[in-house]
């Protein structure tokens, strides 16, 4: 069993759905983040921000 979690993690579908499933949750972080705070705080973002484009960036080279 322990073999077939190890295979199961290594499969770059899973590791696709997972990333997607990420990127879902920054998004929404990212515009509750925008609903609940001012215009001037953007250093809140920042780092969802930053997040969300690596996993993008990930992504991108995952389906290449």
């Amino acid at each position: 069993m322990l073999a077939t979690a190890a295979v199961m993690t290594l499969n770059p579908l899973f590791l696709r759905h997972d990333l997607m499933i990420e990127m879902g949750r920054l998004e929404m972080a990212i515009e509750n983040a925008r609903h609940d705070t001012s215009a001037n705080d953007a250093d809140a973002l920042s780092p969802l921000e930053t997040k969300l484009a690596r996993i993008n960036e990930a992504l991108s080279r995952l389906s290449a």
